[in-house]
């Protein structure tokens, strides 16, 4: 979501009502939600709801800088003839409060539409070393510590990760990862050097 996306809110008495605007999609319709459950998303930090044909799943979480989130998995989806739906995937990122206050300024003002911009992917996991015997390796190669501090940069940049915790693999130069979320633990696997017969050429990928 490096593109952000521009979300309008209409609120009522028992429903919000959003609309997505970006430069590649808008939605093909208002995706009505009851307030009831913004209620319950409160309390599990996840649902689950639908309108007409499209779903969406909400979740509630913490970005590893610490600003509270509200992301919509969005699947919109329309008749496409001969019993066939088509559809599209949408992910939107909205902070927590800002969306909050959307919602009781479209009530003051009877429903009108407020408008507000996805959270920027920026924030990147923090990636936490629990043991250091191999990074020590790495770190007296000089290819090796640019390949890995490269490595560690394009990777995990995952929705939903906060913290990345590494270990040392029994093999050398490599290391086990594993994924916190607010929900717990995700991904787990290997940051393995391969091709260690020539160190001028090892290269480093994730193993899953």
């Amino acid at each position: 979501m490096n593109q952000r996306t521009m979300v309008k809110i209409s609120a009522e008495e028992n429903v919000i009502t959003l609309r997505t605007f970006s430069r590649e999609y808008r939605s093909p319709q208002g995706f009505i939600i009851l307030r009831s459950e913004m209620e319950k998303l409160k309390l599990n930090k996840k649902v689950i709801v639908s309108d007409i044909r499209s779903f969406a799943i909400l979740r509630l979480q913490q970005t590893p800088a610490g600003l509270d989130v509200i992301d919509f998995d969005f699947s919109w989806l329309s008749d496409a003839g001969g019993k066939l739906l088509s559809g599209r995937e949408e992910y939107v990122r909205l902070p927590y409060e800002r969306f909050l206050a959307c919602i009781e300024e479209s009530l003051q003002f009877k429903g009108q539409y407020r408008k507000i911009l996805s959270v920027s992917e920026g924030n990147k996991p923090k990636i936490e070393f629990k043991s250091r015997h191999h990074l020590k390796d790495v770190a007296q190669r000089k290819r090796l510590r640019r390949q890995l501090g490269k490595f560690l940069n394009t990777h995990f940049n995952w929705v939903g990760a906060q913290r990345i915790f590494i270990t040392d693999e029994s093999i050398p130069y490599s290391f086990f990862f594993t994924e916190h979320t607010a929900r717990g633990t995700g991904i787990c696997g290997g940051i393995i050097l391969h091709g260690q017969d020539n160190m001028k050429s090892a290269t480093y990928s994730i193993h899953t």
